[in-house]
């Protein structure tokens, strides 16, 4: 169970230079790391669960897992003009 926190850890500082991308960035490289970050994001919120072996954790990075789509494609329709 202890692989499933390290592999969430690696995971959180895999965020730094996306982060960073983020922040020096263009607007549609900003918008790629942010697709990027809530990737691992969810990938991270599933992997705690498991290695603090906590299933009924699950539910919420499904959730986000559905409603990320949806919620880059809101970004980048506001976005639109930008870029």
């Amino acid at each position: 169970m202890v692989a499933f926190v390290l592999a969430a850890v690696a995971m959180l500082v895999a965020l730094v230079p996306i982060g960073w991308m983020v922040w020096r960035g263009t607007i549609m490289e900003a918008i790629v790391a942010y697709e990027a970050a809530t990737s691992i994001i969810v990938m991270v919120l599933i992997l705690l669960p498991e290695g603090f072996q906590r299933s009924s954790l699950f539910e919420f990075p499904v959730l986000m897992a559905v409603l990320m789509l949806g919620g880059g494609l809101v970004f980048v329709h506001a976005l639109e003009r930008w870029l």
